[in-house]
């Protein structure tokens, strides 16, 4: 499975993605800093998150929504730093 689509729930992503976008998403695209990934959540084993890569430190990760308001995403700044082995893949387009 190299490509996927995840649809994005809620107002994180706000305003690089809406609340129902369909996102194109590829297994094996290169992860650097800026780049917007779908990873298992740390604290909830039947959710997927979508967020954006602000560090990266050896295998751990910290992420972030791009929402201005800080309180609208749960991200890095709830849950700590990400295993690189909890990512599902990176968003590389969006479907029209």
């Amino acid at each position: 499975m190299e490509r996927f689509i995840a649809v994005l729930s809620g107002d994180s992503m706000w305003p690089t993605y809406h609340d129902g976008d369909r996102l194109i998403c590829s297994a094996t695209a290169t992860i650097d800093v800026g780049s917007v990934i779908v990873f298992k959540h740390p604290l909830r084993a039947n959710l997927n998150a979508v967020k954006r890569v602000s560090k990266i430190e050896g295998d751990w990760m910290f992420v972030e929504g791009d929402h201005p308001d800080p309180t609208s995403s749960n991200d890095s700044h709830n849950f700590g730093r990400i295993a690189r082995s909890s990512i599902l893949g990176v968003v590389v387009d969006k479907e029209d």
